[in-house]
């Protein structure tokens, strides 16, 4: 598994991009997310591949910038909606990611999820053409608010450029206790593991879903999110890289070892 990180947790309240990818290099991070969540400084109106100068930074380091991160369907106006996801398709394919991670941003009875499934669906035709692929984020408060409701979204579509963007710490501490064989169930579906901070009380449930998800097969981007993180708080986001490292790294050393 590769640890990468948002923008949002490395550049706190600051929009340089440059300084997003020397940060990521600095914490021996293998990618980084653009984060285009309400609340980040970017939008799409201000993300133009080709007047981005930090994509040369990050090619020149080997740092992927592996997603765009949060963005947010409503619902509301679906047409200029689809236009928007599709202009993030292309930013993502241009940049050399292969993930849109999206969310939806309205509470359940606010809008019908009918509306949510035809942007959805009509992004990933569009992203299918480009080999990008569009990973549902469940969050609580919304329409969208767990596993369970993200794979009946995705199995309404018939694509496969669409799939899950999994949060251990968001599901694994509530009603949806995942147990061993979850890993199985999601494995198929999964794009990225995405994790909230951390504290003690559910570090080691974490901890225990990456080693789930590792064992069915998934090998690819762990991502921390900022959200939750205060901006004076980033050197408890550091220990979390170095912990998260550490953790990942014994991982793949146990199954390196088992193998032989």
């Amino acid at each position: 598994m590769k640890l990468a990180a948002t923008t949002d947790l490395l550049i706190p309240d600051s929009d340089d991009l440059i300084l997003a990818v020397h940060r990521a290099c600095e914490r021996g991070l293998a990618g980084l997310a653009v984060s285009v969540t309400p609340e980040s400084p970017f939008h799409m109106g201000n993300l133009k591949p080709g007047e981005l100068p930090f994509l040369k930074d990050a090619r020149h380091h080997k740092l992927d910038v592996m997603c765009l991160y949060g963005l947010t369907l409503f619902g509301r106006e679906p047409e200029a909606e689809k236009s928007y996801l599709k202009k993030a398709v292309c930013f993502s394919h241009a940049v050399g990611s292969e993930l849109v991670s999206l969310r939806v941003g309205i509470k359940p009875g606010e809008a019908p999820l009918e509306v949510i499934k035809e942007i959805v669906a009509d992004g990933a035709d569009f992203a299918e053409d480009l080999n990008v692929c569009l990973g549902i984020e469940p969050r609580r408060d919304t329409a969208i608010d767990s596993v369970a409701s993200a794979l009946d979204l995705i199995d309404s579509i018939d694509s496969t450029h669409l799939g899950l963007v999994y949060d251990p710490a968001l599901h694994s501490f509530s009603d949806e206790k995942m147990p061993v064989n979850a890993a199985e169930v999601i494995k198929s579906y999964l794009l990225m593991i995405v994790l909230s901070p951390s504290d003690e009380r559910n570090v080691e449930e974490t901890h225990k879903a990456l080693t789930f998800l590792h064992k069915a097969g998934f090998e690819d981007y762990v991502l921390c999110n900022a959200e939750g993180h205060a901006a004076h708080h980033m050197c408890e986001a550091v220990e979390e890289f170095a912990g998260l490292k550490a953790y990942l790294n014994e991982i793949g050393k146990e199954e390196r070892f088992t193998s032989c």
